[in-house]
């Protein structure tokens, strides 16, 4: 089943998400990075950062894919079956309609302030949308207009969204001017009471490096995406105690940013649209497999989440093996199975090194 199209956060969220990270950028500017690069360069580098990029269907390059299948026609009314609580199989075909784009594929993930309680339908897989239809029929003309129907209906939310999104655009530069406008003055009003004390004021002795400051400058350079986080951890809550928090906090020590819910989430906020937000924006999904993972309905539909993000032969996803077995693991998932993968019997530092060498080499 092709899951739907732009029905989750919604574009109110992720608008104030990203006014409050510029904000939160801006403030933590010190003097020596302002007055290292000029104004205009600093609002052009802010502005350009914190931007949206709508994305815009190339459906003039859209291809098709296809595949016999064997489909259940026991529910069809049209056909005469007698006994329809057995399946009854026809041959059909299964045709993909495969639409490239370009722009910010998480976009798609996000409501416009303006929809209807029927979305399109379809899957992203990288920068195409997948349209799949199941037709027991030879019929040409309607996969055609069915194709059309649902390219229209994405257009027209995509131009719900860019309504948002080019007004929030628009004013970026202006928000990016007043920003630092305010820290500057802040900065001035700082010095000039430091001067007011009239007493000789002591230069700050440069640290030396020590090997986790090192490991932060690290990766932050080897940060090459926009994302927020580096990693997503994706877990059942009876590990939590034992295995996931100690782990979640040792990355945090070494300089790693974690969506954790303990350290990510607040009171009040929308567990789904929280969790949602930070599977988009994390680098990597550390998936902590276990019995428990196995038996629960949010973890695995995190997997499934991270999972989507693979196509085209990324790696995101780090498989922690918690207390199961590789048998186990096949059973769950074969595909996941198939993941080198490391046992929380090493320890928690040794998973950590892993994690940290992953993170530093992409």
């Amino acid at each position: 089943m092709a899951s739907l199209l732009f029905s989750r956060v919604s574009i109110f969220d992720v608008l104030q998400h990203q006014q409050q990270m510029l904000k939160t950028e801006a403030n933590e500017l010190d003097s020596a990075a302002i007055q290292r690069s000029p104004e205009e360069e600093l609002v052009r580098n802010l502005a350009a950062k914190y931007k949206l990029e709508i994305p815009v269907l190339e459906d003039d390059k859209a291809y098709i894919s296809h595949r016999e299948i064997d489909v259940d026609v026991s529910r069809d009314p049209m056909r005469m079956i007698f006994d329809r609580d057995r399946p009854f199989y026809v041959k059909g075909a299964e045709i993909t309609v495969n639409v490239p784009f370009k722009g910010n594929p998480d976009l798609f993930q996000v409501r416009p302030s303006t929809f209807n309680l029927n979305p399109p339908q379809g899957e992203v897989r990288g920068h195409e949308i997948r349209l799949v239809q199941v037709r027991t029929d030879d019929n040409a003309a309607a996969v055609r207009a069915e194709y059309q129907k649902a390219i229209e209906y994405i257009k027209q939310h995509l131009g719900w969204l860019q309504a948002s999104i080019l007004d929030f655009n628009s004013k970026i530069g202006e928000q990016v001017q007043d920003l630092l406008g305010q820290r500057r003055q802040k900065l001035a009003a700082t010095a000039d009471m430091i001067a007011g004390i009239g007493l000789p004021v002591k230069q700050t002795e440069t640290q030396p490096a020590t090997e986790d400051s090192l490991r932060r400058n690290t990766l932050s350079k080897s940060a090459r995406s926009p994302k927020k986080w580096d990693v997503f951890i994706s877990h059942s809550s009876e590990d939590k105690e034992e295995l996931v928090r100690p782990l979640a906090t040792a990355l945090r020590d070494k300089g790693a940013t974690v969506w954790y819910d303990e350290f990510s989430l607040k009171l009040g906020d929308s567990l789904r649209a929280s969790i949602d937000y930070g599977l988009s924006n994390s680098r990597f999904g550390v998936v902590v497999l276990s019995k428990t993972f196995f038996a629960k309905h949010w973890p695995v539909q995190e997997l499934n989440g991270l999972a989507t993000r693979e196509v085209g032969g990324s790696k995101i996803i780090l498989p922690i093996w918690h207390k199961v077995d590789f048998e186990e693991v096949r059973a769950f998932s074969p595909l996941l199975a198939d993941k080198l993968a490391v046992s929380s019997s090493a320890g928690v530092d040794k998973l950590v090194e892993q994690i940290i060498a992953v993170l530093e080499e992409s």
